[in-house]
């Protein structure tokens, strides 16, 4: 819909045009406001929805594990697309051209591509991190260290911008000239269809590929240990029910006291022909009631037997809870990594589509199009964010103490 104060504002300024054109103008002053409305308030959510995760790590000392070192590692590189290639991207769509000249647009390709880059590059350490915690839970945890995370999300982050930078500031040098018109941006040595290609093969299918096999494998070895965990729990119960029934019928086999099992009877009567006296002696002392000594012994071995039973109970409630914990929180790790993996290819892959799409027909893709499949590879940083909150309870109710001013903040 047009707006009438656009109108108006143009008719009273006098000037000699007619109503189509003055129409396309207030058409096109329209659209930029809608544009910078939407484009604005995902950049907004993005940036705040990113530094919610790094406050969070920083007041809340049980999310400091291994793997969420690396979700701080990307939660950083959403913040830099949110904060700077957003924006910059946006106010190039709304002016139609780039107005802040060649160096600044060179860093703003270089920062934008190596922060895409380094978000894969970050997924696929977390598969990798899952899949070797999953598949070798003896070996690998014993060397999953925070100095290992940080190692690995410093070569992260090195190989994109080794990848990218140099390429992209330096390019126009190697060439001898720069090819991007002033009033464009541009990455100059991906100008042919077929690199473009190539570049897409290299920083997404070839990553996305990797990721849906580490995390298919990853399924199957979960849904494989549950099976041997329903059959293992099988066998225990069987175990343990023959091993009751086996000592109910020792019970009301032993219940008396027997002095010789070979031959009870005969060992009794000779007893008596030997010693009378010494027969009515024992006589007496079976019959006699125990000394206090021996209640007393009694008495202790009950209460001792009470004790180490309820020690046993404690520790095993103790195994038990952290053996739940554990299990809890490896499928927190793998429902936050399913997660962030669909929102990655859900809001990657158009853009992708249409890459390929471009190096066998150019010119099949409207300009229109392609600002919005690059804009959504940018709404993947404000997902991210809401994977976390939505699939780990722990982030969730943390996000909610920093919004509510409950707590922490002291800490900071």
């Amino acid at each position: 819909m047009i707006s009438q104060k656009c109108l108006h504002f143009i008719d009273k300024t006098g000037e000699t045009l007619n109503s189509s054109l003055n129409e396309q103008i207030c058409v096109g002053l329209d659209n930029a406001i809608i544009i910078v409305f939407l484009t604005g308030s995902l950049s907004v959510i993005t940036v705040v929805g990113n530094i919610l995760v790094l406050i969070s790590f920083k007041m809340n000392k049980t999310l400091k594990t291994v793997n969420n070192y690396y979700l701080l590692s990307l939660a950083f590189a959403d913040l830099i697309i949110g904060t700077l290639s957003m924006n910059l991207y946006t106010t190039y769509i709304i002016m139609g051209h780039w107005a802040l000249g060649p160096v600044l647009c060179d860093l703003w390709l270089a920062i934008d591509y190596v922060a895409s880059n380094a978000s894969v590059m970050n997924l696929l350490v977390i598969s990798f991190d899952r899949y070797f915690s999953v598949t070798r839970p003896l070996t690998y945890r014993a060397k999953r260290t925070t100095k290992r995370a940080m190692t690995m999300i410093g070569l992260a982050w090195s190989i994109s911008f080794i990848l990218w930078a140099p390429a992209i500031l330096f390019w126009q040098y190697v060439v001898g000239e720069r090819t991007v018109p002033p009033e464009e941006c541009y990455i100059q040595f991906l100008t042919e269809p077929i690199t473009t290609f190539c570049t897409a093969i290299a920083a997404f299918y070839l990553p996305v590929t990797v990721m849906a096999f580490l995390f298919w494998k990853i399924y199957q070895e979960t849904e494989k240990r549950a099976k041997d965990m329903l059959s293992l729990k099988g066998s225990c119960g069987s175990t343990n029910q023959n091993k009751t029934v086996s000592e109910g019928s020792e019970r009301r086999d032993g219940g008396s006291i027997k002095p010789n099992q070979n031959n009870p009877s005969k060992s009794v009567k000779e007893e008596d022909n030997k010693d009378p006296e010494q027969g009515s002696t024992i006589k007496s002392q079976q019959g006699s009631p125990p000394s206090s000594s021996n209640r007393q012994g009694v008495t202790m071995t009950i209460k001792d037997a009470a004790l180490a039973k309820r020690f046993a109970l404690r520790a095993k409630t103790e195994i038990n809870k952290r053996k739940n914990e554990k299990k809890a929180n490896e499928k927190k790790a793998a429902r936050t990594l399913s997660a962030i993996l669909l929102a990655f290819m859900m809001t990657w892959l158009p853009y992708n589509i249409m890459v390929l799409v471009n190096t066998f027909c150019q010119n099949c893709i409207p300009e229109t199009l392609w600002a919005l499949g690059y804009w959504l590879c940018y709404v993947n940083s404000t997902v991210n964010p809401m994977c976390y909150a939505l699939c780990n309870k722990t982030f969730r109710t943390t996000f909610r103490d920093i919004l509510m001013c409950r707590r922490g903040f002291n800490e900071l």
